[in-house]
C-alpha cells in the first residue's frame, strides 16, 4: 500500500470533443486494456494554461489542428490512480503523483475523420460514438457519473 500522504495530483486536462454529426471522440491509451475508454487531453507543463494545454494535446495525439474549444468546464475531475499506476509512473516517468486533476472542455472538431493521423506511440484505439453510448464504455470507477455531470453543465441532452 502506498503512502498518499505527501503526494499531489498531476495536472492534466481532457475535452469532450464533438464532431459535425454530434459524435463524440473516446480514446484507449496504449496500456490501457479493451474495455477501457476516456476522453482525450494530457498534463500540463510547467507555466501552460489549461486552455492551451488541450488544443497542444489534441494536436499531438490526434494530428489534427482543426479544434475549437466551446466551453470550459467549472468542474474539475480529480481521481485516484491505483498503487499500480503510480509505482508504474515512478519508474517509467520518474512521476510522484497518487492520481489527477483534469480541467475539462467542450471541444468542436471541424474537419472529417480522414483529417486526424492518431498518435499510435500513445492511443492503441479511438471511435466515434453517439453521445448516449458513452455510459456503456465510461466504466471506470465514477467515470458515467462525471461525465453525466459535464453533460448537463454543457447543456447536451443525450436522452
Amino acid at each position: 500500500m502506498i503512502d498518499r500522504t505527501n503526494l499531489k495530483y498531476r495536472k492534466s486536462t481532457c475535452a469532450m470533443v464533438i464532431d459535425n454529426n454530434n459524435k463524440v471522440l473516446i480514446i484507449q491509451k496504449l496500456n490501457w486494456k479493451e474495455s477501457d475508454w476516456d476522453f482525450p487531453g494530457g498534463g500540463i507543463d510547467f507555466g501552460e494554461v489549461a486552455s492551451k494545454t488541450i488544443l497542444r494535446e489534441l494536436n499531438e495525439e490526434l494530428g489534427s489542428n482543426l479544434f475549437e474549444i466551446l466551453k470550459e468546464s467549472n468542474l474539475v475531475d480529480r481521481y485516484e490512480w491505483p498503487d499500480e499506476v503510480i509505482e508504474m509512473r515512478r519508474i517509467t516517468k520518474k512521476e510522484n503523483y497518487r492520481g489527477q486533476e483534469r480541467a475539462q472542455f467542450l471541444v468542436k472538431f471541424n474537419g472529417d475523420q480522414k483529417d486526424l493521423n492518431i498518435q499510435k506511440s500513445e492511443i492503441q484505439n479511438h471511435k466515434w460514438v453517439n453521445i448516449n453510448e458513452l455510459e456503456k464504455y465510461f466504466i471506470f470507477p465514477n467515470q458515467w457519473n462525471k461525465t453525466n455531470n459535464l453533460l448537463k453543465e454543457f447543456e447536451i441532452n443525450w436522452k
